[in-house]
């Protein structure tokens, strides 16, 4: 199976726990669609431009 990155970008207003929840979510669809998540990488908030 090949494997794939993902970079989650949203809104600058999101708090760390409402990230975190993201990632939990996003990691529950690809489960649930017979995929899994071999590594969670967090970068924490950053402001872009």
């Amino acid at each position: 199976m090949p494997l794939y990155e993902h970079v989650f970008i949203s809104r600058q207003d999101l708090s760390g726990a409402q990230a975190e929840g993201l990632v939990e979510h996003f990691g529950q669809i690809l489960s649930d669609n017979g995929g899994k998540v071999l590594e969670n990488e967090y970068w924490g908030l950053k402001t872009m431009a």
